[in-house]
């Protein structure tokens, strides 16, 4: 039996980008069982463009929900910081509008802009915390500044480690932050162990799924453009991981993505 799911980060933009229009990409995950996904801004264009596929895209089977965000490897974006945050209070009213986001520390790429990087994270988790907005974290190579970030933010700032590549321990005290932990199509692949260890161990409450299509395809697709129709097989890999019903782990990764999505922690009663 199919199960309804939330994809709560992708990129339809980059996946038009690559040849594959919003169109169909909607289409294919409809017909999955996908009901509602989240378009991601990671500069000013693409936030600016996350709004307008929310607007023109959304429909009853399919609801789009956007976030507005600097990535933290769109360095070239940080003086923008302002005129994205603006962008964010002025749609703070609008229901489709869900995070803050993506931020955060990227040091795999280019470690020499981390203080930089620092610096924006934290001007976001301002605004976040201000607002009752959740952020939408970027971590890679990062775990220690990311950490001690949100940790300055504890009760104040709340959301998702979004495409979670760390282990338990890691996946443990972003949890105890109030953090969502959101696992990608990575947690498919065989080597992936420390990942599979935290999807294993973590409290269902705190466990969201996402593709970061058109990045990171599940297997058998791994190697090959992801979208939304992919998150089926994330889905049935946490069902292989967990002790619980897999009617049960739909239900609960399901309804933690409607209550992100509406703006909620995890532990939101």
């Amino acid at each position: 039996m199919g199960y309804s799911t939330i994809d709560t980060h992708c990129h339809l933009d980059i996946i038009r980008e690559q040849g594959q229009s919003i169109e169909e990409t909607l289409e294919k995950s409809r017909k999955v069982g996908v009901d509602r996904l989240v378009q991601i801004g990671i500069d000013l264009p693409s936030s600016i463009e996350a709004v307008r596929i929310s607007e023109t895209h959304s429909t009853n089977e399919l609801q789009i929900s956007y976030s507005i965000g600097c990535h933290p490897t769109e360095t070239h974006e940080f003086p923008n910081a302002d005129q994205i945050l603006d962008l964010a209070k002025s749609r703070i009213y609008d229901p489709h509008f869900a995070a803050i986001g993506e931020i955060g520390v990227d040091l795999y790429h280019d470690a020499s802009t981390r203080f930089q990087q620092n610096d924006v994270l934290r001007k976001f988790l301002q605004f976040s915390s201000e607002y009752k907005l959740p952020v939408v974290i970027h971590s890679r190579d990062a775990f220690s500044d990311t950490y001690e970030a949100l940790k300055e933010f504890k009760t104040k700032a709340f959301g998702v480690i979004h495409c979670f590549t760390y282990d338990y321990e890691a996946a443990k005290q972003f949890v105890d932050l109030g953090y969502y932990i959101s696992f990608s199509g990575i947690v498919t692949f065989k080597s992936a162990t420390d990942i599979q260890e935290a999807a294993k161990k973590i409290p269902l409450e705190s466990m969201l799924i996402e593709t970061d299509a058109p990045f990171l395809s599940p297997m058998p697709h791994r190697g090959k453009r992801n979208d939304s129709s992919h998150l089926p097989y994330v889905l049935e890999k946490m069902f292989s991981l967990r002790t619980e019903p897999n009617a049960e782990v739909a239900d609960r990764i399901y309804q933690n993505s409607i209550k992100f999505t509406e703006r909620k922690a995890y532990h939101h009663a």
